[in-house]
């Protein structure tokens, strides 16, 4: 059997907590060189998870390191560029969320990636919850009816708790932004994936509430229209303790939430009731939930895109749709009006 072998950009706490934890839980894949600028990062990991070859420049990684395709875990304005030179030399893309900080930029990773026929896949963790897998299937079913109203809200207490050796998150230049890029990206995303709608406009406030020293906004809030006509709400936070993943869906026949909090172990309750009497009529829609994805994480799943040569859900496409929104958020808090998305 062929094993995709990888190589990993960027070595710190995605990398250590996702990628290579993930890969490790196929056969049909080997990491076999890892790459930071600073060397002793990418050595701890390299002895952690037992990858034979180390480098401080990814251009001789990906010239040299005999890979068929690589993790792009580094800090958002070097996913272009490392996106491109990667395809450029026919190596297949994991990059991670978000996609790249401009529209310009994205459709030139699309483009060269597609030049190159290599794969290109964006890494949006909450596609890959089983809950949320679960969830859409229960609101595309029509299980609710005609849907109504979206909200949802990813919230932490920022990155510093979750990566204390990562300063480059609160560097406008490098990270794009504060909440709204890190995390606001997530729930968007997500509430695209579960209702399988594509977004017209947005209006949003963003504010610096806690974070004073960051300068940047820890507290986002956003009106989004879909094209269908759906209204929609989202948050996002880097002051909301403890973690929270919310997603609701209001429909004619119905509602339904799901959460991911590890102090909720009821993830999903759905409630349908009876159109002649809708006011008190309830009655719970029971569903199960797996222990894992179906595609079991995403970096099993890129790997089995390679293999099949298949393009994977969550392409530079769907990566440009959903980012295209968070930058309309971004211009809209700026304008103080509803921004049209634009690709």
């Amino acid at each position: 059997m062929k094993k995709i072998k990888i190589g990993i950009i960027g070595a710190g706490k995605i990398a250590e907590r996702l990628h290579l934890p993930s890969y490790k839980e196929t056969k049909k894949a080997e990491v076999i060189a890892i790459c930071d600028v600073i060397r002793n990062k990418a050595e701890r990991l390299a002895k952690m998870f037992n990858i034979p070859n180390i480098y401080t420049d990814y251009k001789q990684m990906i010239k040299e390191g005999g890979i068929d395709a690589v993790s792009i875990c580094t800090p958002n304005y070097l996913h272009c560029e490392m996106t491109v030179f990667a395809a450029n030399n026919k190596k297949h893309v994991l990059v991670e969320k978000p996609m790249a900080l401009s529209i310009k930029e994205m459709k030139k990773m699309i483009n060269v990636c597609k030049k190159n026929n290599v794969i290109l896949m964006v890494e949006q963790t909450q596609r890959f919850d089983p809950a949320h897998e679960v969830f859409r299937d229960l609101v595309q079913s029509g299980v609710l009816g005609k849907i109504i109203a979206v909200r949802g809200k990813l919230g932490h207490s920022g990155p510093e708790f979750w990566s204390d050796e990562s300063p480059w998150f609160f560097d406008k230049k490098k990270s794009g932004g504060g909440a709204t890029m890190d995390v606001g990206i997530h729930i968007l995303d997500l509430i695209r994936f579960i209702t399988g709608k594509d977004i017209d406009s947005v209006s949003s406030i963003m504010s610096n509430l806690v974070k004073k020293k960051l300068k940047l906004e820890d507290n986002v809030a956003s009106v989004i229209k879909f094209k269908d006509g759906t209204m929609g709400i989202f948050e996002t936070s880097w002051t909301t303790s403890p973690y929270e993943v919310t997603v609701q869906v209001y429909g004619e026949k119905g509602k339904a939430i799901v959460s991911q909090a590890n102090y909720d172990p009821q993830r999903i309750r759905a409630w349908k009731v009876d159109p002649k009497n809708p006011y008190n009529t309830v009655e719970e829609i029971k569903v199960k939930i797996p222990k894992k994805s179906r595609h079991i994480n995403p970096c099993v799943y890129f790997v089995n895109c390679i293999l099949k040569n298949q393009k994977p859900f969550i392409d530079g496409v769907e990566g440009m749709k959903s980012m295209a929104v968070i930058l309309a958020a971004i211009k809209s808090a700026k304008t103080g009006k509803f921004e049209k998305v634009r690709i």
